[in-house]
C-alpha cells in the first residue's frame, strides 16, 4: 500500500506513511493535542501530559468536571469548548470509561473522531495492562502509564497505538 504526502516546497511528490492516496490532504504541521488529562471518578487529576512545551491549566478539567460530570442534566459531551485566561479557545475532547474520564486538550479545530478513537485506545490498552484501570491501579503504575503515553503519542501526534508492539516496548506490570 502506497501513500502520499506533498512537500512543503516545490509541489514534490515524496511517499510518506501519513496520508493515504485516496484521502484528502490532512496539513500534516496542524497542531493536534495539546494535552491530555486522565480524571479519577471523584474528579482528581491522575495523569497530565502536556506536549509542544505549552502546558494547559488545571482549571480546564474543573470546568469540564463542573459542566459534565456534576451536572446530571447534560448528556456526556464528547467535544466542549472553554475560554482560557491565558491560551484563549480551548477544545476539551473526553470519554469516560472504567470510571475514568479521558480529556484531550486542543488548541485548534481538529478532526473529533480522531481524537475519540486515540481516548477510547488509550483506554483499551489500559484495560489490557491493567485489567482493572482505576484510581489504585493507576496511581501504583503511574511510571508504566507515562511510559505508555511517550510511545503512543509523539509531539501530540498518534505514533503507536497497537497493543503488540507497546508489549514489546514496555512489559505490562
Amino acid at each position: 500500500m502506497r501513500f502520499l504526502c506533498f512537500s512543503r516546497g516545490g509541489g514534490k511528490r515524496k511517499y510518506f506513511r501519513h496520508q493515504p492516496v485516496n484521502t484528502p490532504l490532512v496539513v500534516l504541521w496542524q497542531e493536534m493535542i495539546q494535552s491530555l488529562f486522565l480524571l479519577s471518578p471523584t474528579g482528581e487529576v491522575l495523569i497530565e501530559r502536556h506536549f509542544r512545551g505549552v502546558v494547559t491549566e488545571r482549571s480546564v478539567c474543573d470546568e469540564y468536571w463542573l459542566k459534565v460530570v456534576s451536572d446530571s442534566s447534560i448528556a456526556q459531551a464528547p467535544v466542549l469548548q472553554v475560554t482560557s485566561e491565558q491560551q484563549g479557545t480551548l477544545y476539551i475532547i473526553s470519554i469516560r470509561r472504567d470510571g475514568l474520564s479521558y480529556l484531550a486538550i486542543c488548541q485548534n479545530e481538529v478532526s473529533p473522531l480522531l481524537i475519540l478513537e486515540l481516548l477510547h485506545r488509550f483506554a483499551n490498552i489500559f484495560r489490557d495492562y491493567f485489567s482493572i484501570p482505576d484510581e489504585t491501579a493507576i496511581k501504583d503504575n503511574f511510571s508504566v502509564v507515562y511510559q505508555l503515553l511517550e510511545e503512543m503519542i509523539d509531539y501530540g501526534w498518534p505514533l503507536t497505538v497497537e497493543e503488540n508492539p507497546l508489549k514489546a516496548m514496555i512489559r505490562p506490570p
